[in-house]
């Protein structure tokens, strides 16, 4: 087999259920059917019967026509709303759920979390369960003791590795598991929202794991609600809505598009012409030979009442640049413009490592600054003033203008937001930088 090829192929995949309008219209509408089909049953009748049977249960999709290619070593994340088809297309690629039309193909032994305590014998100990699943997955007594103590020791729950499994908390339930699925050393991991009930270091411990096993060509998917771990762990990401697959791409980009098929009101940037930069009556206007929206593969969302224009970064000498060091003073400047009246808008903006986790981010409703509202066919500009205390490396920042609170500070109705808007790289000051991490917190130490 190919190291690249694909393990995991899809075409056309749906799995429908039948809504029964009565528990008694599971057994009168093959009854139905059946009377229908008679020979002797005159066609108007057979029409009424079958018609009848249809009425008695409709079809619900869970999943409708998904096609999807997963190669050997890759991280594909799945997302969408509670609902939307995530769980039972894991179940149908693990194998204990069967579509109901199109093909699947699935090369390779497979570990899936799909359910918490999925697999346990509640009344079986910790390590009775260990060496049980390990013989579900064809290991020998011998083998599964030989690996028993790593195992344990991922697990870290101590002595209750030797007590019923039904004391267990919920985050123990899924340490031990974890733990267990390591034993088969998959080709393909398949985790649903297992993360979620484990403490922050039993959380980095497995995503160690992933990253280890994925350079040894393991393959993971990952439903999760967490975004920021989606884009950090997984290359492509597939977003879900009503069983069906609105986008199957970059991971920021899926994430951006999850946002706005979830906010308040549905987007129109489908449909969007580009503003015209206008030169603004109260004198502010874009930097002489500027080019509108100066940037390039910037992630976009927004229904775009208010948009940016034109992105800016400079030094503290006020020159264009985008490669500084450590500790030197950065100034962004955002230039918007309104295509109507626009009030109570907040302004974002994050910094994202090439990891895509999030370094430093504000919004105005954070600094309580208030925006000035927006009218039309005129530029404001806004400026944004850092101290560059960021580490060595490359980051993108993404910013956003948005109405209404989603309780997190961020806009619960993106006007428009990019992603990427501009890069920015930060090197080293002289031989050796003061501090290293993602940011300098200016430590201070003391000795008594």
């Amino acid at each position: 087999m190919e190291m690249n090829g694909p393990l995991i192929e899809l075409e056309g995949v749906s799995k429908y259920y039948t809504l029964w309008e009565s528990p008694s219209a599971r057994i009168k509408a093959p009854l139905l059917r059946h009377v229908a089909s008679l020979p002797f049953i005159p066609e108007r009748l057979s029409f009424k019967f079958r018609n009848r049977a249809d009425q008695l249960g409709k079809p619900f999709y869970a999943l409708q026509d998904i096609s999807l290619h997963v190669n050997r070593g890759e991280s594909l994340g799945i997302i969408g709303r509670n609902g939307s088809g995530k769980s039972t297309l894991l179940q149908i690629l693990a194998g204990t759920l069967t579509s109901t039309s199109g093909s699947s193909f699935v090369n390779g032994r497979i570990a899936a979390l799909l359910e918490l305590g999925s697999g346990f014998d509640p009344e079986f100990t910790g390590r009775e369960n260990v060496f049980m699943l390990g013989a579900l997955f064809g290991l020998s007594p011998k083998e599964i003791e030989s690996r028993f103590d790593e195992v344990a020791e991922f697990a870290e729950i101590g002595e209750f590795i030797g007590r019923p499994v039904k004391t267990y908390s919920s985050g123990m339930m899924i340490r031990l598991a974890f733990a267990t699925q390591t034993l088969v050393e998959p080709e393909i991991f398949i985790v649903d929202e297992a993360l979620s009930v484990g403490d922050i270091f039993f959380q980095a411990k497995c995503i160690r794991f992933f990253r280890e096993r994925r350079e040894k060509g393991m393959t993971l998917l990952l439903v999760s609600h967490d975004l920021v771990t989606i884009k950090a762990l997984c290359d492509r990401t597939l977003v879900l809505q009503n069983g069906r697959a609105k986008f199957l791409g970059k991971s920021s980009r899926a994430v951006s598009l999850y946002h706005e098929i979830n906010q308040e009101t549905l987007p129109s940037s489908s449909a969007y012409n580009p503003l015209t930069p206008a030169t603004s009556e109260n004198g502010i206007s874009l930097p002489d030979g500027a080019v509108p929206r100066n940037w390039s593969g910037g992630d976009e969302i927004g229904t775009r009442e208010a948009e940016f224009v034109y992105c800016n970064v400079l030094d503290a000498e006020g020159k264009t640049r985008t490669d500084f060091v450590v500790g030197e003073a950065i100034s962004l400047y955002l230039y918007l413009q309104a295509r109507e009246t626009v009030t109570g808008m907040y302004l974002g903006l994050q910094i994202v490592d090439r990891h895509q986790r999030v370094v430093y981010g504000i919004s105005s409703r954070q600094i309580e600054q208030v925006v000035k509202d927006l009218e039309p066919n005129r530029i404001y500009r806004c400026a944004v003033w850092l101290d560059g205390r960021l580490g060595e490396g490359e980051y993108l920042v993404d910013v956003a203008i948005g109405l209404g609170d989603r309780g997190d500070g961020a806009p619960s109705h993106q006007l428009h937001r990019v992603g990427g808007i501009t890069a920015i790289r930060i090197g080293k000051p002289g031989l050796q930088a003061p501090f290293f991490g993602a940011a300098d917190l200016r430590a201070r130490v003391a000795w008594d």
